[in-house]
């Protein structure tokens, strides 16, 4: 990986962070308004599928294997909120999409898949 990959790698993965860390404080409330109409939907499906591919090709030249590990606490952390199943599936997307966020082309797959929190949990500036 370049520099520039792994400054960007970090980047993403402190947002991801980030996110995760707000999204646990949330209260009830406030989690009952995430939407969950996009789950299932063909446009939510299609940017997992292409931030999922982004995301392996990424691993891949990880030496070091950050996004990997990062990917395997995702998991843990979001497995540790007791949310609903497909609460739990939207987290886990939207943190995978800021992992790839500033990868070409991936813009709006990285977007449709915050979107669910945009309302609840805006991104932090310099996370978009």
């Amino acid at each position: 990986m370049t520099g520039k990959q792994t400054q960007g790698i970090e980047r993403n993965i402190d947002a991801a962070n980030q996110f995760l860390s707000r999204v646990q404080s949330l209260a009830p409330t406030a989690r009952e308004q995430i939407g969950q109409e996009a789950f299932g939907s063909t446009p939510h499906t299609s940017a997992m599928m292409m931030v999922a591919d982004e995301l392996s090709a990424l691993k891949n030249n990880d030496r070091e294997g950050r996004l990997g590990s990062f990917l395997v606490d995702l998991e843990q952390r979001v497995e540790g909120m007791g949310m609903e199943p497909e609460l739990a599936d939207l987290v886990k997307a939207a943190a995978r999409g800021l992992l790839v966020q500033g990868s070409p082309g991936l813009e709006r797959a990285a977007r449709q898949l915050y979107s669910p929190f945009e309302r609840v949990v805006p991104l932090q500036p310099g996370s978009d």
